[in-house]
This record gives structure tokens, C-alpha cells and sequence, in this order.
């Protein structure tokens, strides 16, 4: 499996962990702007933004990439974390005219990069989006385009389709653990089953990401999230960590910290690829985690992992 990518570098990989969310109706788009964390009014098809679905407490039940397409608000999260906040969208939208829809398998998602790859694509949809979050459609799905922590796309669209573009970029096929390994790169989050309602998004680092309006006005967990700004109580905050070993990592993980000749209790795994050579981990730590610090998975602590830099700056705006 390749595990080093440039900017140059081509690779098509089939996402099965994509799940979908849509919201539509004539009052999906104010329900939801008071149940999540990004500004949905300010919400347009051509560009998608980063949000996270939270409980009354703050903690996190989603994280997802929204967009509208085709009269209905899509949230593009793991498909881990559709179950729970599903559920609690539903529950709380009897008396509005809005209906919600579990569409993961409506769609079928593809991750791409690189040149050639991306001339595959605009033969078969037109010229692609180049800025940050911008979206494209087209007659059979959508595409949006990523820069960090290189040029790549996301693309969404109906199976068959997907296969088709798929077929002409076989050559350049890579497991979807490298696409992985590319959202931990640019130090994106996501929630699955066994971190769902378990942090708030600040501890995710979800306000580095303009993933939190602190403008827009009330939601779910609304006042527990902007306390965690305005009076300083968060204490952790999402890193990256390598090894230069294939290690198994679970989300949930417990990771330990070296204190001096012993290991304490240091984070937890929020999303991981493993390599043929190494493996990535994107963590939850103590906020004031340095570079030179050491940690290792509680199950398997024979392979020491070390801080890599964050693609963002980290420094709170107040």
C-alpha cells in the first residue's frame, strides 16, 4: 500500500464508510440551523461547510461536511455516526415540516487525487472545483474539492456512477486507508460509534476548522460550547501521532502518556490509518501536549508514537 502522497501523486479510493444524513422540506434549513454548531442560513449549494450535531451537554453526536443538493441539505459524516444523530434530528422535528432520510445508500462516495485523475473526472462532469470546500454538481452527484493536506476531491453520486468513474481510474486504485490517512493529515475529526457524545467540538478542534459559529445564535448545546470559549474550560484538544510501524488502533483507543519512567492515562484514538510502514492517529490530548512528547496505545505499548504538526494554527481568537 503507498503510504507517502504529493501533490503529483494519483489515487482513486471507494469510500465504505461514508454515511448521509438529508433534510428536506419547507423548514429543514431553519430546524437545523438550531440544532448544529455551523451557520446553516449562510449555507450555499456552491460552497460546504464543516459542522458538528451536539447534545444539550455540548458533546459531539456528529461531525459532518453539509452541502445542498437537489432541494435537500445532505450532512456527509462517517457512517458510524448517522445512527445517533438521525435519532435525535427526528426526534425533535414532528412539529416542523421537515423530513430526514438515511441516504447511505443512496450514494456512493469516492476519494481522489492527482492529475490524471482529476482529467478522468472533467471529462465526465466538466471543470472541477479548486478552492476549499467548493462544490460542484452535476446530473448524478456532486463533487467537492479539499486542499489540505493536498489537492483531492470528494465525490458523491448515484452507485452506478461512481463505479463507471471509478473503472477509468483503476490503475490508480488505493485502499480507502489511505484517504485516511489524508483527512488525519489535515487534522479532521470524525465521530464514530465508540466516540459518539463523547467530547465537545472544541476539544476536536472543530472551531480551527470554521466548524462553529459563535454568531449565529442558539442551538443544541449551544451555551455549553461557547462557555468552553469565553471562559477558558477546555483543557484538551485534538493532535496527530505517528509510528513508523503498522499498529491496529481502534477509535476509542486508550493512548498513555510517558511521565518520567512511567505511563499514565494520555487520550483517546478518534480516527487512525494503518500503513505497510506506518500508522496515523488523529487523538484526543491534554491541550498542552509539547512535540517532544511520547505515547504509546495501551494495547500495544511496544510501539512509541511521537506528536506530528497540526496543518492549522491552534491559537484561540477571543
Amino acid at each position: 500500500m503507498q503510504s507517502s502522497f504529493t501533490a503529483t501523486s494519483n489515487l482513486s479510493c471507494v469510500l465504505s464508510q461514508i454515511g448521509i444524513i438529508s433534510l428536506s422540506g419547507d423548514d429543514a434549513n431553519s430546524y437545523l440551523q438550531g440544532k448544529v454548531t455551523n451557520d446553516v442560513d449562510a449555507l450555499h449549494e456552491d460552497i460546504a461547510q464543516l459542522g458538528c450535531h451536539c447534545d444539550f451537554k455540548g458533546k459531539t453526536w456528529n461531525i459532518f461536511t453539509a452541502v445542498k443538493h437537489s432541494d435537500k441539505i445532505l450532512l456527509i459524516s462517517h457512517k458510524e455516526g448517522v445512527p445517533q444523530s438521525l435519532a435525535e434530528l427526528q426526534k425533535y422535528g414532528v412539529f416542523s415540516k421537515v423530513t430526514f432520510a438515511d441516504e447511505s445508500d443512496a450514494f456512493a462516495a469516492l476519494g481522489m487525487a492527482g492529475p490524471e485523475c482529476a482529467e478522468i473526472l472533467s471529462q465526465h462532469i466538466g471543470t472541477l472545483p479548486s478552492d476549499h470546500f467548493a462544490v460542484k454538481h452535476f446530473d448524478n452527484g456532486l463533487v467537492i474539492c479539499l486542499t489540505s493536506p493536498v489537492q483531492r476531491y470528494l465525490v458523491l453520486g448515484d452507485p452506478a456512477f461512481i463505479e463507471t468513474i471509478h473503472n477509468h481510474m483503476v490503475e490508480f486504485s488505493q485502499p480507502e486507508t489511505l484517504w485516511e490517512k489524508l483527512d488525519i493529515q489535515a487534522g479532521i475529526a470524525n465521530i464514530q460509534s465508540a466516540t459518539v457524545a463523547e467530547f465537545v467540538p472544541q476539544m476536536m478542534n472543530m472551531q480551527h476548522l470554521g466548524a462553529i459559529s459563535f454568531t449565529k445564535g442558539c442551538y443544541m448545546g449551544q451555551e455549553v460550547v461557547a462557555r468552553t470559549k469565553y471562559l477558558g474550560k477546555n483543557k484538551r484538544a485534538a493532535f496527530i501521532l505517528t509510528t513508523d510501524s503498522p499498529v491496529t488502533a481502534q477509535a476509542g483507543d486508550v493512548l498513555e502518556k510517558q511521565v518520567g519512567e512511567n505511563w499514565r492515562r494520555g487520550g483517546t484514538v478518534l480516527r487512525h490509518a494503518t500503513l505497510d510502514d506506518n500508522t496515523w492517529v488523529l487523538a484526543v490530548l491534554p491541550n498542552d501536549t509539547e512535540d517532544s512528547d511520547k505515547f504509546r496505545l495501551k494495547s500495544h505499548p511496544q510501539h512509541p508514537f511521537a506528536v506530528h504538526a497540526l496543518p492549522y494554527s491552534t491559537i484561540e481568537d477571543q
